[in-house]
């Protein structure tokens, strides 16, 4: 019984805190990257029977790159539909984060979002972005704020926007939610007609290697009916 309290220990004292960079917050990217020779493979579902899934790899330090695919019907008995092209993605580091300084990072995504039952209103693509990050480490586990800007090819007049927060448990469990101002966008959806878009996620990770959620997607219903999404992230080396 006393080694069984001892390993239970070592774990929730080894998962408190985040073991690897945060990559996004639940659905908007940060400013974290990943080693070289390592590779992040993320996907999530989307209604009805939709999966996106993406993967990236450590090209240089401060540096990945990766593409992004999926389609609709990819589960259950109708033939998969799949998206007409393949995304690029892209995070380059330009500095790391300091004590008083965040972390900034530039970044390229060319995913836009994609048709699902229940939306009245599709976002776009972020395309090229600047992410800020900030971590601080408390008492039982960390916590992290973000915030980033991007310019829409197809809407370069107006600069986008979001803002989230995440916080780590003891256990691996932590909560992480963002919010997109929609100020690149139909401006019908702005933050200050519609409240924006925000996500909230719960999750359990493993030690940095396995993230695996349950994402509430715009529970403010601005674009349509809000949904749950299953999303998972491996982190593996090549």
């Amino acid at each position: 019984m006393r080694a069984f309290i001892f390993l239970l220990t070592v774990f929730l004292a080894g998962s408190s805190g985040r073991a690897g960079e945060l990559m996004r917050v639940a659905g908007e990217p940060t400013a974290g990257v990943i080693a070289p020779r390592t590779f992040n493979v993320a996907m999530n579902t989307f209604p009805v029977s939709g999966l996106r899934f993406s993967v990236t790899a450590g090209i240089l330090p401060r540096f990945m790159a990766g593409l992004g695919y999926g389609g609709w019907n990819i589960t259950g008995m109708s033939d998969p539909d799949w998206f007409d092209e393949i995304y690029l993605k892209a995070r380059f580091r330009v500095f790391d984060e300091k004590r008083s300084f965040p972390a900034i990072a530039f970044g390229y995504d060319n995913e836009e979002e994609h048709t699902r039952s229940g939306a009245e209103y599709l976002r776009p693509a972020r395309d090229f972005y600047l992410a800020f990050s900030k971590n601080f480490a408390g008492w039982g586990g960390d916590m992290g704020f973000h915030f980033g800007v991007n310019l829409t090819g197809d809407n370069s007049d107006h600069i986008g926007s979001w803002a989230g927060i995440d916080k780590s448990f003891p256990g691996g469990f932590g909560v992480s939610a963002d919010w997109d101002l929609a100020t690149n966008g139909n401006t019908e959806y702005r933050f200050d007609k519609t409240g924006g878009f925000v996500d909230i996620e719960t999750y359990w990770e493993s030690f940095g290697q396995v993230r695996i959620g349950l994402r509430f997607c715009d529970i403010l219903e601005t674009g349509g009916a809000p949904y749950r999404s299953l999303v998972i992230d491996f982190l593996g080396l090549i």
